[in-house]
């Protein structure tokens, strides 16, 4: 499967794999796998108003305006003409954005891919 508990779980890609290691190391995979399967019952896809209220905007159209933006390159409209986007999609999406403000609060406005200089174009 593409996607990991993180959703239904409300955490990072990240603490997400860290704590499926901490569990088998302490021999309780069954944990582990417990997340998983739970997760797999969950619908992969989320719906625009979904969406905007995870990232707490008002609007639809602003997740509409991001998505012709490049922010959900895996969205994808229904036969019926409705958006939806991949729930790993939007929570790494979620993930980036939260890396992006930390980083501003403090001072650093290089985006969250440049740990140094910026490429040279």
């Amino acid at each position: 499967m593409g996607t990991s508990p993180v959703h239904a779980l409300l955490i990072s890609t990240r603490d997400y794999e860290e704590l499926t290691a901490v569990l088998a190391k302490a021999g309780r995979s069954d944990l582990a796998k417990k997340l998983t399967e739970a997760e797999r019952s969950d619908a992969e896809t989320m719906t625009t108003p979904e969406v905007a209220a995870l990232f707490g905007v008002s609007s639809a159209n602003t997740i509409k305006n991001w998505v012709n933006g490049g922010w959900f390159p895996g969205a994808f409209k229904t036969a019926g003409g409705h958006w939806r986007f991949p729930r790993a999609e939007v929570y790494a999406s979620l993930d980036r954005l939260k890396q992006l403000r930390a980083k501003n609060e403090g001072g650093d406005l290089m985006p969250p891919d440049f740990d140094e200089e910026p490429p040279l174009l």
